[in-house]
């Protein structure tokens, strides 16, 4: 298996985590589109509704990386799943405030703030 360009997944207790390791430049790219149908697919056949998006190591992002959120978030709102991002850069922070995504998926300093906030 090749290894991920922009996803890398793994589980933490009931929640899967979403560590995001390039920029999605495009979601025609077949490349990362297989990646994220494997974090979809994966999220489908392992019965989480918990996730957290991991943002530390990608400074910036655009329409086409909150397009791949989204897309993630879309397979966790038919089971009242729930999503956190967390460790955002300054930019990274504006970008989805200014996109008004916080409102939709709480924005935290940490993984381990976000680990936390799925348990409560």
């Amino acid at each position: 298996m090749n290894p991920s360009k922009v996803f890398r997944a793994s589980t933490i207790g009931d929640v899967l985590v979403v560590e995001l390791v390039g920029v999605v430049s495009s979601l025609a790219d077949d490349s990362i589109n297989r990646e994220l149908d494997s974090v979809r697919t994966r999220l489908r056949s392992g019965g989480q509704a918990k996730v957290v998006i991991d943002l530390g190591q990608v400074a910036y992002f655009g329409s086409s990386m909150l397009e791949a959120i989204r897309a993630i978030w879309n397979e966790l709102t038919p089971h009242n799943g729930r999503l956190v991002l967390c460790n955002a850069s300054e930019v990274g922070r504006e970008i989805i405030q200014i996109s008004k995504f916080d409102h939709l998926w709480p924005l935290v300093e940490s993984r381990a703030d976000a680990l936390k906030l799925m348990q409560a």
